[in-house]
């Protein structure tokens, strides 16, 4: 839970293509002088045997199979409406840590089997996926924690978040098809004065719901609530703001101030 900006990435054409498009973006990001850009891996590449395939870990694998992969909603013959897990074929991929505090927003484009195989009330169904021919991805990055105040305040997520957005400008600048939604609201306005009111309400709404099930919770002493906002040194002070405007007379609960 907190302030994210989610992104679906679609692109048609071939291996070359999106290799080239990824290798653009890498170099655009490093640019931007983010704390971290990675390298480019793959994972299931067509074109390599098997020897040489990039190394992975598991866990690395695991991420970039959960990214990778599409879902779609299929109404089967009885009626009933079902969710369709489509694993990617091929990944290519790369990591960027905008600013401490933020999570690693991953891009990357992966291609997808023709069909896949559903078990529905103890048949196995063979269904066409639609994605051939494309390559596609989707994430959610929590910005939000890039602006507390151990991080850098509100000028680093600002960092953080609006270097995303441009990430994004440009993978629209080299043929990908990009949907975005931003809890924050700055890709559709670009008002950064938005953004940073924005960043304020999150940080007094997350603060006050963390503080309330912390209390809730402080006498079970197998439960606890582990939370980066917790961490932030004017914790009560966001909790108690928080709180401030979950009971303020103005419908919106608005705050202008920090």
């Amino acid at each position: 839970m907190g302030l994210s900006l989610c992104y679906e990435l679609r692109f048609t054409g071939d291996v070359t293509a999106a290799r080239r498009v990824l290798a653009e973006l890498q170099q655009f990001a490093k640019s931007l002088d983010f704390s971290a850009v990675s390298d480019i891996v793959e994972s299931g590449a067509p074109d390599r045997s098997e020897d040489d395939q990039d190394e992975l870990s598991p866990e690395h694998a695991r991420v970039l199979t959960i990214l990778g992969s599409q879902y779609g909603q299929k109404t089967m013959r009885d009626g009933t409406e079902v969710w369709i897990d489509i694993p990617p074929k091929h990944v290519i991929a790369f990591g960027i840590n905008p600013a401490e505090g933020s999570e690693t927003a991953q891009f990357g484009l992966a291609t997808h089997p023709a069909v896949v195989e559903h078990v529905h009330q103890d048949q196995t169904w063979i269904i066409e996926t639609g994605l051939t021919g494309r390559f596609s991805w989707t994430q959610c990055c929590k910005t939000q924690y890039a602006g507390l105040q151990q991080h850098g305040g509100a000028s680093n997520f600002l960092f953080a978040h609006v270097g995303l957005v441009r990430c994004l400008d440009h993978l629209i600048t080299l043929g990908v098809d990009v949907e975005v939604k931003d809890d924050s609201g700055y890709w559709e306005h670009r008002d950064e004065a938005k953004l940073r009111q924005s960043l304020t309400e999150w940080n007094h709404l997350i603060a006050a719901f963390a503080g309330q099930l912390k209390d809730q919770l402080a006498a079970h002493a197998d439960h606890g609530v582990k939370a980066p906002i917790l961490t932030a040194p004017d914790f009560e002070h966001l909790e108690a703001k928080g709180l401030r405007a979950w009971t303020s007379p103005d419908p919106s609960g608005a705050s202008s101030e920090d």
